[in-house]
């Protein structure tokens, strides 16, 4: 394949080689020509038909689903169209096009952070692209196709072509200039860190930036770095210099708080504060995971949990994640997240504990009167990397949608894994009955988090928790382990 450098830093014209004679001829593209290009990785192929003068765009989708583009036209002829839309690029603002037809075989490499829009020269023009990112129609965007600043000489075209009235949809004649688009696009890749991959929610939020093409991540343990040690936070840190950095690691242990609180706030309160301090020093947003336990859940079983609600820990675990949101609320810069009934592939967790006694005991006394939402980790993942990708800072309350109590859960995890096992349901004091309560730690009896600032944000809500729980199911008994790479 011939690459053929544009105006445009990181776009090129792209001549696969033709083998043919005399019957035509056969031609191709291969995933290491595109993944050297700049391509992360194949997910569609889609095509459109256009009559003459039918300008399309110009379009872009924002993060965390930007997308890179291969395109060609198999019928007729299109005048391909880009803009570079990167902010920190030299070329910023500028755009180049190209005369794509099937004769002279071209394809136009598309980078990530650029705008992208064509004129059908013909009728039944057809025009296929390669996609290397999911399509959300959610995150669509785009600039206006004659925004007078990029300054593209369309009219030279209609002249030339006869085209007397551009074509346009109603969206896309009514566009924003680029000076107003509010889309942030950089050439230079963002950097993530993301502490706790050894748990649930850090594995996910790995995989999920790795399925969005974001490959500059460093995913560090407890071995990896010591979140108590802030000279050892603040070498590593500073040496990386995250843009973002999502802190999932925790002591999450409830009731071993109960008897260690020196050691879960050593962890959940000093550790987030180093966090924080090495995080202003480079200039990175946090993005952190509290909990449903900085409410008392004392309210009334009907009603919901706000952001704006009064906090009120009743037990040692959830009194040191809310002293750990103070400590982040000291970057201004930040995603406080709380959450509740975490389920993931990556650690131990509620369904994994019923599955393992299902297989060793034919009924199960499971508590009845704790109210909540189950919330799969995969799910949470990406809802926390499209927030890193936006400036909406706050609080938000993040779970799957539905509630239910623990012994509905479980209900639920028997019926969908086919399990005999009875679940008997009991009270917390039933539940605790015989047991020293000054070991076990306070939950919640309402654990109901409402979602309406999320949805408000522009952030779509979680599917139901029973959706969930079947696809967590078929996760596990796929068995497959993601393996992360070493930054």
């Amino acid at each position: 394949m011939k690459k053929i450098e544009t105006n445009l830093k990181d776009c090129y014209i792209l001549e696969p080689k033709r083998f043919g004679d005399n019957r035509g001829y056969f031609s191709s593209i291969t995933k290491e020509e595109l993944e050297e290009l700049g391509f992360k990785g194949f997910y569609q192929k889609s095509e459109s038909k256009s009559v003459k003068g039918t300008v399309r765009g110009l379009h872009f989708q924002k993060d965390p689903y930007c997308q890179a583009k291969v395109v060609y036209c198999t019928n007729g002829a299109v005048l391909d169209v880009v803009v570079d839309m990167r902010k920190d690029s030299e070329t910023y603002g500028q755009y180049t096009s190209v005369e794509l037809t099937p004769e002279n075989g071209k394809m136009l490499y598309v980078p990530r952070g650029f705008a992208h829009g064509f004129v059908a020269l013909t009728d039944d023009a057809i025009f296929n692209y390669f996609v290397d990112n999911k399509y959300m129609p959610r995150m669509e965007g785009g600039i206006a196709w004659d925004d007078k600043e990029v300054n593209i000489p369309w009219n030279d075209t209609f002249n030339q072509y006869n085209i007397d009235m551009p074509l346009l949809s109603a969206k896309d004649s009514n566009r924003c200039t680029l000076e107003q688009c509010d889309a942030k696009f950089y050439r230079r890749p963002r950097r993530f860190l993301v502490t706790g991959v050894t748990g649930q929610l850090g594995y996910d939020i790995v995989k999920e930036l790795y399925e969005r093409g974001e490959y500059d991540v460093l995913a560090l343990s407890s071995k990896d770095m010591d979140i108590t040690d802030i000279n050892q936070v603040m070498n590593i840190v500073k040496n990386y210099k995250p843009d973002v950095i999502f802190h999932c690691a925790a002591w999450t242990a409830v009731d071993k708080a109960e008897v260690m609180p020196e050691e879960c706030k050593k962890v959940n309160i000093e550790g987030t504060k180093n966090i924080v301090d090495a995080s202003l020093e480079v200039g990175a947003k946090v993005i952190y995971t509290s909990t449903d336990y900085v409410f008392d859940g004392t309210k009334y079983i009907q009603d919901t949990y706000s952001e704006n609600d009064k906090t009120h820990p009743m037990s040692v675990y959830g009194n040191t994640k809310y002293l750990g949101e103070e400590e982040v609320r000291r970057n201004p810069n930040h995603f406080i997240t709380r959450i509740s009934w975490v389920f993931g592939i990556n650690g131990n967790n509620f369904v994994k504990t019923m599955l393992r006694l299902a297989d060793k005991l034919d009924k199960l006394n499971v508590v009845d009167d704790q109210i909540g939402s189950p919330t799969y980790t995969v799910d949470l993942a990406k809802t926390l990397v499209e927030m890193s990708f936006t400036e909406k800072y706050g609080t938000y309350n993040i779970t799957n949608e539905g509630y239910c109590s623990w012994a509905e859960f479980a209900k639920y995890i028997m019926k969908v894994n086919n399990k005999n096992c009875i679940i008997n349901p009991v009270t917390t004091e039933e539940y605790y009955a015989g047991k020293d309560i000054s070991l076990i730690a306070y939950r919640p009896k309402n654990s109901k988090l409402e979602k309406n600032k999320l949805e408000s944000a522009g952030f779509e809500r979680l599917p139901e928790w029973q959706d969930a729980v079947d696809r967590y199911s078929e996760e596990l008994n796929t068995n497959k382990v993601y393996k992360y790479k070493k930054n």
